[in-house]
């Protein structure tokens, strides 16, 4: 198996057909950036991974929402590479979402309060499409699991769902401290350096805080297996300039054999 790279996920959440982000997941607290769909996706191809789609319509509705802008983005990246990885989440219930998303050219689908609710669908869906294209979302605050676009928590730690998630065949898991969400504070460096020593079989792909291309160093330093980040980019605070450098020392891009 070929050792992937340090993965670089840029991030795209959408409320009403437009490019947003939240501070802490909190839907009163979003900012709406200017930049196109179009744009941002010819931008992340220069030294993405893989494009992170967040439907926040979709995950407060139950069902996805944003398809359009979705199908926007994906064309756009596939005009430039036609391998380009995307993943999609928000909304996720059932067979029939993921396959509205996998036809328009989704490449994994996140799912994130289903996972927790709906075990039999996780498996079901597990069982159709594979571990390479299923992945959870743990949406965490205070270590204990966050659904419904984060405005409920459960009773559930991480550690405790993660367990199940393994039991049942998950591989890669996007890991979020909604403390850190959209503050520009830093990574939760500690957590994800303790939940791979605990589960080194999952590949976690961690969220929330970056602020700097210091920042994005920082994770690389741990053991996991790449970062998801949006506001430091969009704010300017990270440039694409510094992505590109970083894509360049480390080899970063997604590539395919």
């Amino acid at each position: 198996m070929t050792q992937l790279p340090f993965q670089l996920w840029p991030a795209i959440d959408i409320i009403d057909g437009k490019p947003v982000r939240l501070f802490k997941g909190d839907y009163s607290q979003k900012t709406e950036y200017s930049n196109t769909f179009e744009s941002l996706a010819k931008t992340f191809s220069e030294f993405a991974f893989g494009v992170h789609i967040i439907d926040l319509d979709g995950a407060k509705e139950g069902k996805p929402v944003n398809i359009n802008a979705i199908e926007v983005i994906i064309d756009t990246l596939k005009s430039v590479n036609s391998n380009a990885l995307v993943e999609v989440g928000g909304g996720i219930r059932n067979l029939e979402n993921l396959e509205t998303l996998f036809n328009i050219g989704v490449s994994r689908c996140i799912i994130g309060t289903s996972a927790l609710n709906d075990p039999k669908f996780l498996a079901g869906a597990l069982k159709k499409y594979s571990s390479e294209k299923i992945i959870v979302g743990v949406d965490c605050r205070n270590r204990k699991v966050a659904t419904h676009g984060w405005e409920t928590e459960s009773n559930i730690s991480d550690v405790e769902f993660i367990t199940t998630l393994e039991k049942l065949g998950i591989k890669i898991i996007n890991y979020t401290d909604i403390s850190t969400d959209g503050t520009l504070e830093g990574s939760a460096i500690e957590i994800f350096n303790e939940l791979h020593a605990k589960f080194p079989n999952i590949t976690f792909i961690g969220s929330g805080g970056i602020a700097t291309i210091d920042d994005i160093q920082e994770v690389k330093n741990t053991e996991i297996s790449g970062i998801i980040f949006g506001k430091a980019f969009y704010e300017k605070r990270i440039t694409i300039d510094e992505l590109n450098n970083f894509n360049t020392q480390y080899d970063t891009k997604f590539k395919t054999e």
